[in-house]
């Protein structure tokens, strides 16, 4: 899925310089109360092609329930 991280016009890219394979990461969904956060560590970084070609760079993250999920990077916070 995706191909490791070449492109630079990819979304988010700007990001990647803030993220690193094993970085614990924090997330929150919409809505949530406060102080409700949800936590993994990254597996993955890369890019991938979604809609009309445009390509965007994800995280694939493996949750404390050890489901991997991915995540935009934009979308994700860095804890350690």
């Amino acid at each position: 899925m995706g191909e490791q991280i070449k492109e630079k016009e990819a979304i988010g890219a700007r990001y990647i310089k803030d993220f690193e394979i094993g970085d614990l990461v924090s997330w929150c969904r919409l809505a949530c109360p406060i102080g409700s956060k949800e936590y993994g560590y990254i597996i993955q970084i890369y890019n991938d092609s979604v809609a009309r070609g445009r390509s965007f760079t994800f995280a694939k993250v493996r949750k404390t329930n050890g489901s991997i999920e991915n995540f935009m990077l934009a979308e994700i916070k860095k804890e350690s």
